[in-house]
């Protein structure tokens, strides 16, 4: 994303590949809309992301400081078979897995009941 800018998801579909599996980020990942037994269309215009700056950020306090300051952030994150099930509420890991293979937002921060 620091070389090209990204297309919203509700016109660019997620291809569900990792970093090391899929196409790489280009130019020629366009938004496109499609209609059953048409062509595919490249609208005029549509939203696009980028990044204005990016950098590692590591531990708590330095992670709370950074979205507060400038918004979300991206985590990579270990995925243990509890995270598997995981169906909704506030998530605690205590597996100590570290093997990370997915990355999630962290839009915010908090404590649920005090």
């Amino acid at each position: 994303m620091q070389l090209n800018e990204i297309t919203d998801e509700t016109c660019s579909i997620y291809l569900a590949r990792g970093w090391d599996n899929g196409p790489m980020c280009s130019a020629m990942q366009k938004c496109r809309n499609c209609s059953p037994g048409e062509a595919c269309v490249v609208p005029d215009q549509y939203l696009v992301y980028e990044l204005d700056e990016y950098g590692r950020v590591s531990g708590e306090q330095n992670m709370m400081q950074e979205v507060a300051q400038r918004g979300p952030i991206s985590c990579g994150i270990a995925v243990p078979e509890s995270l598997e099930e995981y169906t909704g509420g506030i998530y605690c890991d205590t597996t100590g897995a570290t093997d990370m293979v997915h990355e999630v937002s962290v839009v915010g921060y908090g404590e649920e009941d005090g």
